[in-house]
């Protein structure tokens, strides 16, 4: 059935102008003495004029029948590129799906095609589908949905081909609700998933302190083992533990569906310093799966025990410097009257404080970090051999010892034959005396160690070394044990070996360190190097390197990745992050710290990766050009000039292809868009083609006659006007 309109030019001025031709016609008429004949041509010549402004077209309409709108959303995120069954990809799935059914689609609906991952994009009809490519970015609904509405509207009817795989938060019912329309979901990818167990995600401190705890939490996927029981257990490494693991604490719970991930939270002391190597084991339906990691374990605060023989210039300043030193927490004795000294005064009226010597060396011992010995003499006191052996224990069991000379020290103190003889970097010397006073220059040792390189380059260290004041009073020695690092040595004095005579040394001894100087006149370096511009500073670098060195503060990794999970996200870029900390395990400060990261691949090419610094101490590593295999990154630090740390992390990149279709969020997500759920590789289209509305009537314009653009119509209007004047002279009007 055929029918016909009008239709107007566009705009206000022609209806404008017509409306104001039309006004002054009338008044015209109304004024003009003129015959009715001369008025209509006048009249006819006004039309023609106002209808050329108006330009109406005449359209002929005809009715039919017009195809309900249907979008389609085609994912194209990163998983998308992951295996299907019988095509090459997931997207080559559901490329291949439309086109085959195109023409079935087209016959029914008016189709739009969109892409969509971390934002949407018009593709256009299914004509286009070739140009559709997946991206290396997730599909993230929250970001993309909102932007995926066509320009001309909400459709009758919305498809969403995925997989199901998703990341980002957001009201999905919101989300798919914004599209205005109905939304079917049709999924894509294999069905099944890889029986058992995986760590999604892994969070641990970078560090922790010591004698507190490690938290760690972790989500655990378990699929194709609903039903059973799943145990998740941490373990820290401890050589005296069974297989070399001890077990800190277990979680366990019951997997009630086929695809499930539940949170676990656990914690490990933190009870001995250094690198604490833990291990998590998730163990479900007979199948396990591990994953170690690392965490550093530090001091909160140090604690030392200053033990000397008598007042000195020594215990003065070397206490004064540690007790200003907030993260130290010290406990000092000095002993004020040895036992030989006769008085006739009683015990408690002379003491201050009774000399607590069971206390010291026996229950209070294992609660510090180091203990400082300073001119001590043991055989004064007549303390019994169990106790110098608990201070030997004290240090193989990873505790610090510092052991600083004097006339009451050494062979001179008891200490030859002892059992902490044993412990000490030197043999004693049994010549008397063993402690001779003198000035001397100490000779610095090798220039690389971390006690004797105190300044940025080894060539200011060795000035400041020369710059120093000399020494009083030194020690002898029968020799230098094997394994000990001799720090500086007298310069013009030997050993009973013959030998370099050592002043300062070191020594690891068990999991501890002992440390001995043969002199108490180290104050010197404070007072006498003050106002040399060389060596000014260099008592407090030097005892505060002593201090972290013997407690194990610089053996402690201060680079260090955050954990991996074990399963990567299969995107691109790959991103890790590094953490860089200064000496106080803060936040290293970026303009001194320089930051190399080396990456090599499958193929065992090293390449220099890419490093952002994303805030304080924290530096992004983002890794491109990925390929399936195991993969290593190596990251080392510079402080400053000098090396600082080094740490490596590894991870196997998989390729998408073993992650199925979630069917759960596909399911989900059909009932909050109000549709239905079809996995691609057994749907027809024909089911989900009935759920759009029926074509509706509608008129459509099949022709458009614009006669009042034609020259032919501005000439009539020019004929009534020459008409209406020639009639208007006949008639003998002006």
């Amino acid at each position: 059935m055929s029918s016909y309109g009008l239709d107007f030019a566009p705009g206000l001025f022609p209806w404008l102008f017509t409306a104001v031709l039309a006004g002054a016609f009338y008044v015209h008429c109304r004024r003009s003495p003129a015959r009715r004949p001369l008025l209509v041509l006048r009249g006819l010549s006004a039309l023609a004029l106002a209808l050329a402004f108006l330009r109406p077209s005449v359209l002929a309409r005809q009715g039919q029948l017009a195809k309900p709108r249907l979008h389609i959303l085609l994912d194209a995120g990163h998983t998308m590129k992951g295996k299907a069954p019988a095509s090459p990809s997931r997207l080559a799935q559901a490329v291949s799906w439309l086109q085959k059914n195109r023409s079935s689609i087209e016959s029914r609906a008016d189709v739009t095609v969109s892409v969509v991952s971390d934002r949407a994009r018009p593709l256009g009809g299914l004509d286009k589908l070739a140009l559709a490519a997946a991206e290396g970015t997730a599909f993230k609904p929250e970001q993309s949905l909102p932007d995926a509405v066509p320009p001309e509207g909400p459709p009758a009817r919305t498809w969403l081909v995925t997989d199901g795989i998703a990341e980002g938060g957001g009201d999905l019912g919101r989300l798919l609700a914004g599209l205005g329309s109905p939304v079917d979901l049709l999924g894509v990818g294999p069905v099944k998933r890889e029986t058992g167990a995986a760590f999604l995600d892994l969070k641990a401190p970078d560090f922790a302190f010591l004698h507190g705890v490690i938290p760690v939490s972790a989500s655990v996927e378990a699929t194709g083992l609903a039903g059973r029981d799943a145990t998740v257990a941490l373990s820290r490494a401890d050589e005296s533990a069974p297989g070399g693991w001890r077990e800190a604490g277990r979680v366990k719970r019951r997997v009630n569906a086929d695809l499930e991930t539940f949170p676990v939270e656990l914690a490990a002391p933190a009870d001995a310093l250094g690198t604490a190597r833990l291990r998590l084991v998730a163990s479900v339906g007979g199948r396990e799966r591990t994953r170690e990691f690392r965490v550093e374990t530090v001091r909160q605060k140090y604690r030392i025990m200053y033990l000397a023989g008598r007042p000195s210039p020594e215990y003065a300043a070397l206490r004064e410097f540690l007790k200003a030193d907030p993260n130290h927490e010290l406990v000092s004795f000095v002993i004020l009257r040895n036992p030989e000294n006769p008085s006739p005064a009683s015990e408690s009226e002379l003491s201050l404080i009774p000399f607590p010597v069971d206390e010291i060396f026996g229950r209070a011992l294992p609660q510090f970090d180091l203990f400082i010995l300073e001119n001590f003499s043991a055989a004064r006191f007549r303390l019994p051999p169990q106790y110098l052996d608990a201070l030997k224990r004290f240090v193989q069991g990873g505790g610090a010892l510092l052991v600083k000379g004097g006339d009451n020290a050494f062979s001179a103190g008891g200490y030859k034959g002892s059992p902490l003889e044993e412990a000490l970097p030197v043999v004693l010397s049994a010549r008397a005396p063993d402690f001779v006073p003198g000035l001397f220059a100490a000779k610095p040792g090798p220039p690389e160690h971390p006690l004797v390189r105190l300044y940025e380059t080894a060539e200011l260290s060795q000035r400041a070394w020369a710059a120093l004041p000399p020494l009083d009073g030194w020690a002898r020695f029968a020799s230098t044990r094997p394994g000990a690092t001799v720090l500086a040595y007298h310069p013009g004095q030997s050993a009973d070996d013959g030998k370099p005579l050592p002043v300062a040394a070191v020594r690891s001894f068990g999991r501890g360190k002992v440390m001995l100087i043969s002199t108490d006149s180290s104050w010197r370096w404070k007072l006498g190097a003050a106002a040399d511009p060389d060596a000014a500073g260099f008592y407090a670098r030097f005892w505060t390197r002593a201090v972290q060195y013997l407690t194990g503060g610089l053996d402690l990794s201060k680079v260090k990745f955050a954990p991996l999970p074990d399963r990567v996200p299969p995107r691109e870029p790959a991103k890790l992050s590094l953490r860089v900390f200064d000496e106080g395990f803060g936040p290293a400060p970026a303009a001194d710290t320089r930051v190399s990261v080396v990456w090599t691949g499958p193929d065992g090419k090293a390449v220099e990766a890419p490093v952002r610094l994303a805030e304080p101490g924290v530096y992004a590593v983002e890794l491109l050009g990925l390929s399936p295999g195991a993969h290593k990154v190596r990251a080392s630090a510079r402080v400053r000039g000098r090396p600082w740390g080094e740490d490596e992390v590894r991870f196997v990149w998989e390729p998408v292809q073993d992650e199925p279709m979630d069917r759960n969020w596909l399911t989900k997500a059909a009932a909050a868009g109000g549709g239905t759920f079809a996995d691609l590789s057994v749907a027809r289209p024909g089911p989900l083609l009935d759920l759009l509305p029926p074509p509706s009537p509608r008129e459509e314009t099949v022709r458009r006659l614009r006669p009042f653009l034609s020259p032919f119509w501005l000439a009539l209007a020019g004929l009534l006007f020459l008409a209406e004047w020639t009639l208007r002279r006949r008639s003998g009007h002006a």
